[in-house]
């Protein structure tokens, strides 16, 4: 996969056209060989904004293969050319924490702040959301650096 220095997700709210701030997105990458690996999750700023750089790609897939390394191979450039962007979901939010807290510097260890990423975490508004995954193209993540994720409330849910 090539991949741009930075690539700016925003989360947009299909029946309000609002973007969504604190909600955890992750980045899909496709391995030639063996597991996939996740980038993030990333939590959307004030402007419903989650940034996906290149470094931090390279980092999770290094991570990734530090951490277990029997299970990851291959490198960034190695990965599929389609990326999918996903609303993470409300159950693996749920178990990264549990992990955390069980096993704080082992399940930390793969990210940069992680005391700060899991307090995002705790509040995130994922649950409030339909599932939702959207595949990308590295062209087309290459001929535009900002993808906008629409991303459908639950039926019944006025929040």
């Amino acid at each position: 996969m090539i991949f741009p220095d930075s690539l700016t997700v925003t989360a947009v709210d299909t029946s309000t056209g609002r973007p969504l701030p604190e909600v955890a997105l992750v980045l899909g990458l496709k391995a030639q060989r063996k597991n996939n690996y996740l980038v993030g999750p990333i939590i959307t700023d004030d402007e419903g904004e989650a940034q996906f750089t290149k470094h931090a790609c390279e980092s999770a897939i290094a991570n990734a293969q530090k951490m277990f390394v029997m299970d990851y191979s291959g490198d960034l450039s190695s990965c599929g050319k389609v990326a999918e962007i996903r609303l993470h979901s409300p159950e693996y939010i749920k178990r990264m924490i549990d992990q955390y807290e069980a096993h704080p510097e082992f399940w930390g260890s793969g990210f940069d702040s992680p005391e700060e990423l899991f307090a995002g975490l705790r509040s995130v508004k994922n649950s409030l959301f339909e599932p939702a995954t959207l595949k990308v193209t590295d062209n087309e993540i290459a001929e535009n650096h900002a993808i906008l994720f629409l991303l459908r409330r639950k039926q019944g849910d006025r929040s």
